[in-house]
């Protein structure tokens, strides 16, 4: 049998994150029948606490936080603005918005037609500056990827050296969320498991950062942000194309 209460004092514990019960419930009921129809009935009397923990945690880091957890960010009762991160190893929140403050709206959506068309064609676009003689080396895209150099030439006057293109990248802005409370979030230097691509939904975890006051932004420090990775499917279609063309449109929820 799972270890409800095992389970919930661990994510507690290593995530700052307050599981709801009935949530909890559901996920181990929808666990032990992936894991009886795997293995047999009673596959889940086999797995430690910490393989308990991981199950749940692979569900939790796709579900709703709002749904899934209760929420725990301070929050002065004047202001109404974030006050303190909970005590503890960090704090569980979820990405509900980000985008790329120190980087034109127009040359980001230009960005990513690029990739799109090079992706789809397999050729380097034709209105893309040429490379200077010499450009080698890897190059990590957006997704994180390292790709090589020089490529073999393709069928579509694809030539050696040419690079996918990428992303410019500025300082990003994001807007957090434990369920209730909404935390805005700045970088002060870049991270890098940061990118302005980032699914909406994506859980992150939260150790440290300065809160600056009267406005209760966050400053993001490299070392403590951790991402967890996950995202509900109601944010599928909440690309950063779409993201961005709702911005350039200024329709409903454009960020600046």
């Amino acid at each position: 049998m799972f270890d409800q209460a095992g389970i919930a004092a661990a994510i507690k514990s290593k995530y700052g994150a307050q599981v709801r019960q009935p949530w909890l419930e559901q996920c181990v009921a929808h666990i032990d029948t992936e894991l009886g129809a795997a293995g047999g009935p009673g596959s889940e009397s086999r797995l430690q606490l910490e393989a308990q923990v991981r199950l749940v945690l692979e569900q939790l880091v796709s579900s709703e936080i709002g749904d899934s957890c209760y929420p725990v960010l301070r929050v002065d009762a004047g202001s109404g603005c974030v006050c303190g991160l909970p005590a503890g190893a960090g704090v569980l929140l979820q990405v509900q918005e980000i985008m790329d403050v120190g980087v034109s709206k127009h040359a980001m959506w230009e960005a990513v037609r690029e990739m799109e068309d090079y992706e789809q064609r397999g050729i380097r676009p034709s209105y893309l500056p040429e490379l200077d003689d010499g450009e080698g080396g890897g190059v990590f895209t957006v997704s994180g990827t390292q790709h090589g150099g020089p490529q073999a030439a393709g069928t579509d006057g694809d030539q050696e050296g040419e690079r996918k293109p990428k992303i410019p990248r500025g300082m990003l802005k994001l807007v957090l969320t434990d369920g209730q409370t909404r935390l805005a979030a700045l970088e002060t230097e870049p991270i890098p498991q940061l990118d302005v691509g980032l699914p909406i939904g994506t859980k992150v975890l939260v150790s440290s950062g300065q809160l600056l006051a009267p406005t209760g932004v966050l400053c993001m420090e490299s070392t403590g942000i951790q991402v967890l990775g996950g995202a509900p499917a109601q944010y599928q279609q909440c690309t950063l194309r779409r993201r961005l063309e709702t911005v350039l449109r200024g329709g409903p929820g454009a960020q600046t």
